[in-house]
């Protein structure tokens, strides 16, 4: 029904200005409902618990955001097993910009996500992040080793720092600079900064 659908999503607006304000842990859904104009019986109507409502609205930004990365991992996947390829410290700028592209278009839900998440399940996204790409990069960097026929291993400890460094560039960037082109603008210069001499840095 229409008049549901305004509901739920007057709860959602009203609820992502409550989380914003308050944060995850010391939002409250009386306070919720009471600028949605509507009783707490008819949240749970539409939402288990605050959890749940937390995750109506980042929920979504972020599956589509590891799917871009895993979409960009499968591509170097793809690249890296060619015969004619050849190792090469690339900006990764497409992708860096497809990431860009996502995290405006759904700015409000990325910053309650890295800002105000403590006590969510969402409160250590960071790491989860972190720890994704660097399960991917150590799968592509041996598949580099083992191609070009390389007497060498990865060096986990410093792919964990560079990558560390890459995806804190990044939230540092968008928690700082609320205008899309001036972000679009300043991330090729974010990672070519830390994306030169990966392989020399990475490899033993």
């Amino acid at each position: 029904m229409a008049q549901d659908k305004e509901t739920r999503e007057n709860l959602i607006e009203s609820a992502k200005a409550e989380f914003m304000e308050k944060g995850y842990n010391k939002a409250s859904l009386r306070s919720i409902c009471a600028k949605a104009g509507v009783t707490t019986g008819a949240l749970y109507f539409f939402f288990e618990d605050k959890a749940d409502l937390y995750k109506a609205i980042i929920g979504r930004p972020v599956d589509e955001l590891f799917e871009i990365m895993q979409a960009h991992f499968d591509e170097d996947d793809e690249i890296i097993e060619s015969p004619d390829y050849e190792v090469e410290d690339d900006d990764h700028s497409e992708v860096a910009q497809k990431l860009i592209h996502h995290i405006y278009n759904n700015y409000d839900a990325i910053i309650l996500l890295l800002t105000k998440s403590q006590g969510s399940e969402y409160e250590n996204i960071v790491d989860r992040i972190v720890d994704f790409t660097e399960s991917k990069s150590v799968e592509m960097m041996e598949k580099i080793a083992v191609q070009k026929g390389k007497k060498k291993k990865v060096n986990k400890y410093m792919l964990h720092l560079m990558i560390h460094l890459v995806v804190d560039s990044f939230v540092h960037l968008v928690t700082h600079e609320p205008d899309k082109q001036r972000a679009l603008a300043n991330i090729k210069k974010v990672f070519k900064m830390t994306m030169q001499n990966w392989t020399d840095t990475v490899f033993d």
